[in-house]
């Protein structure tokens, strides 16, 4: 039986485009979704999807191609002490973990990034 490797990604500080600011504000769900992710190099390789969650539910899901890393954002002229990983693919509109409630996956304590593997689609 097949697994889907997710990466859960907080979307809270930049979900709602009147409260987002500095690097969280970004132009569509895709940008907000995709980009830039504080992750170790050999987890990228192992994402399927990159779900957005905002408040416990999925916003949008993207069905990763591929990654790259970066230690600047070109828009906000912002340098990171470390690199982010941006993934690359296209957004899914009938994906099964669209509208989902995940909170029984919570982020923990601060952070933006929660790792699950899910049976065959299987939630």
């Amino acid at each position: 039986m097949s697994h889907d490797h997710l990466m859960l990604v907080s979307l809270n500080r930049s979900f709602d485009d009147a409260k987002a600011h500095g690097i969280y504000q970004r132009i569509n769900i895709y940008e907000k979704t995709r980009k830039y992710w504080s992750i170790a190099k050999f987890r990228a390789a192992k994402v399927d999807h990159v779900l957005g969650v905002y408040h416990g539910i999925v916003r949008s899901v993207l069905k990763v191609d591929n990654y790259e890393w970066t230690i600047y954002d070109e828009e906000k002229k912002v340098c990171f002490n470390k690199e982010r990983c941006c993934f690359h693919g296209g957004l899914v509109a009938n994906s099964p973990y669209l509208n989902k409630n995940v909170s029984d996956y919570p982020f923990g304590s601060g952070g933006a990034i929660r790792y699950i593997s899910i049976e065959g689609n299987n939630w």
